[in-house]
């Protein structure tokens, strides 16, 4: 349409904090091409039968875009399975984008389908508390506040 009202880039806007002022964020992401995508936009069989891809990964921030981009990625993660690749998932946790999506709660629901899907985890203690919130047992070395889970 020429103005971004149906699909346009998505963008995040970051003004850097100094001292004790934090950094603040603002997402504008409504009606970017991503978060209009839905699961029968992908086919997940084909791309995986042609390129041979061995590793996906996807990540929080895409989760919580629209209510059918988690469907996507869970779909996108059980062809990703089924064809024998490596699925990981950067939990990413991000309250504002959360917000528009259904919130805290929702957000919980859908990580711990998308859980279920995936090889190795990627976060931070915040984002896992946020997302995550039960106990995960770690499968590797964690350094600083970032740690690996593996299935």
């Amino acid at each position: 349409d020429g103005v971004g009202r149906r699909n346009r880039v998505g963008l995040n806007f970051t003004e850097v904090g100094t001292g004790v002022r934090a950094s603040v964020t603002m997402y504008d992401r409504g009606h970017s091409s991503a978060s209009q995508m839905r699961p029968e936009d992908l086919d997940w069989k084909g791309i995986f039968a042609q390129t041979g891809c061995r590793w996906l990964h996807t990540g929080g921030i895409f989760a919580a875009l629209s209510p059918t981009t988690s469907e996507v990625m869970i779909e996108g993660m059980q062809a990703a399975k089924a064809a024998g690749a490596i699925v990981s998932f950067d939990l990413n946790y991000r309250a504002k984008l959360w917000a528009i999506s259904g919130g805290e709660e929702r957000a919980v629901e859908v990580v711990d389908r998308i859980l279920k899907n995936v090889d190795v985890l990627v976060g931070n203690l915040g984002d896992g508390q946020k997302a995550a919130p039960a106990p995960a047992e770690t499968g590797g070395e964690t350094g600083g506040e970032t740690a690996a889970v593996t299935a």
